[in-house]
């Protein structure tokens, strides 16, 4: 059983061109850079609501990387296997007209201000590029219609274009006396409730769609995955927030969930059509 359906691919190729005004070389002219998509992403997540705001936080946040066609990949992922996490570089396929502002919202309530979006992950940036570091689960290389790479800790829209694969070297990529910046706080969870008649609509969804789908809505919940504006206008642990409903859409099923008493309660699923 897949936990992903067999979708068509809606990027089967992607050319990206990158230009910066800014950026010149010695004789005036301007610098661009073309790139095509070797794949894209099959992720449970439909619409940003919901999408973990960094990889690696939710341990149900499960995707393939399904590569397009070409005979070189499978040479390409030669030993690549050996190595327990990987980077992915994507495109952020969905970010609007691809208008940019320097100073941005950042999705941490306590950061109090405005701050440089290059001082932040935030997909507007002057070339709408990615990067995010996953667990390596397995590849498998006869899959019906392309090589498929099985990710783990993912943060990505579903369908999102990647434009490159690199292993993950701790020796290199940790650096143990590196600080947060002006991030100071770790990320409040939120205890997650759900009323009977909708874990047996979990369940059943969860036989087509994801075996653990109960602990994946229960991970995306507990991190509180309203906009900044919401949370920080109206706080989970705020009295005043008691009863406030929100919905996202995840696998198949419209969840209704509401604040109650400092927590988040799930009190309606739907089978969407």
């Amino acid at each position: 059983m897949s936990f992903l359906p067999r979708l068509p691919l809606p990027w089967t190729s992607l050319t990206i061109c990158s230009k910066s005004p800014r950026s010149r070389v010695a004789k005036g002219r301007k610098m661009s850079f073309h790139y095509n998509a070797i794949g894209s992403i099959r992720s449970p997540f439909r619409e940003k609501f919901g999408v973990p705001r960094q990889s690696l936080m939710m341990d149900e946040a499960r995707a393939i990387v399904k590569l397009n066609p070409d005979p070189g990949y499978a040479l390409a992922l030669s030993e690549l296997e050996q190595f327990s996490h990987i980077w992915i570089i994507f495109d952020f396929h969905k970010n609007g007209n691809g208008r940019w502002h320097p100073l941005i919202d950042t999705p941490r309530v306590e950061a109090g201000q405005r701050m440089g979006v290059f001082a932040t992950r935030s997909p507007h940036r002057p070339n709408a590029l990615g990067m995010s570091a996953v667990k390596l689960e397995r590849i498998d290389l006869d899959a019906p219609g392309g090589i498929e790479i099985h990710l783990n800790g993912v943060d990505l829209l579903d369908g999102t274009p990647v434009l490159d694969i690199k292993p993950y070297v701790p020796y290199a990529d940790c650096i143990p006396e590196a600080n947060s910046g002006w991030i100071k706080t770790e990320i409040e969870k939120f205890s997650v409730g759900f009323a009977v008649e909708c874990l047996q609509m979990i369940d059943e969804q969860a036989k087509r769609e994801h075996p653990r789908l109960k602990l994946l809505i229960e991970q995306m919940l507990e991190l509180d995955p309203r906009p900044t504006s919401q949370r920080r206008a109206t706080p989970i642990s705020d009295p005043a927030s008691e009863g406030l409903r929100f919905a996202f859409r995840v696998m198949g099923l419209d969840v209704h969930w509401e604040i109650r008493k400092g927590t988040i309660f799930v009190f309606k699923v739907l089978l969407l059509e």
